[in-house]
């Protein structure tokens, strides 16, 4: 159903609050892991954390939620948003058929060098910022030698800055991927729009050059 229909919505499992929601993500029999994207956001439970505690004024892009972890990710809602807040779904490889059309040349330059992500993080988190994430947060560990040894392991490297914060540097990372079992389709597999050109982080091509701006 999922390679027909590229997601399935799974009813009638009275999820209603992080308690339930880290019962059901347990039982899944995946591994822990540590999300270190940019976003602040607050433990609630166990394995259950905020999704982004950033101002509501502020538009959250389209990405992928796999590039910056290692496996599947989860998401329930327990407190609906005042106003708005629709989370569409989008084929991925649809995406990457619209650019190849709009984009052809560059899509396959990017692919070939592949992209490389830095992002800037004070020692404690900013709430007044979508992208306010501090790295003692992201890396759970006040320790330096601790969070460069779980920085590597998620194949990021970091530079620590005279005022306390860190540049994390991940790459190359691809623009498009391919799944087993996914009928050979490319799956648009990346994060420029949320990094390019921000405040705190870059996406750049592997080689250091730019990305295209007409992209």
């Amino acid at each position: 159903m999922i390679i027909k229909n590229s997601a399935v919505l799974l009813r009638g499992f009275d999820v209603k609050k992080a308690e339930d929601f880290n019962d059901i993500v347990e039982t899944c029999g995946w591994d822990d892991i540590r999300y270190v994207g940019p976003a602040p956001r607050t433990h609630i439970y166990k394995r259950v954390w905020t999704a982004n505690e950033g101002p509501l004024s502020e538009f959250i892009y389209y990405h992928h939620e796999m590039v910056l972890i290692s496996q599947e990710g989860c998401a329930f809602l327990s407190d609906p948003p005042p106003e708005g807040g629709q989370t569409p779904f989008v084929p991925s490889f649809k995406v990457t058929e619209r650019m190849l059309e709009e984009f052809p040349q560059e899509v396959e330059e990017i692919d070939a060098k592949g992209l490389k992500y830095t992002f800037t993080a004070l020692s404690n988190n900013d709430t007044s910022s979508m992208r306010g994430r501090g790295w003692e947060d992201a890396f759970g560990t006040s320790d330096r030698a601790e969070a460069e040894r779980r920085a590597k392991a998620l194949g990021m490297d970091m530079e620590w800055l005279p005022n306390g914060g860190v540049k994390t540097i991940l790459g190359p990372r691809p623009l498009t991927r391919v799944f087993e079992g996914r009928k050979g389709r490319r799956m648009w597999f990346n994060t420029v729009v949320g990094m390019h050109g921000k405040e705190l982080s870059s996406a750049l091509m592997a080689d250091g050059t730019e990305v295209p701006e007409n992209l």
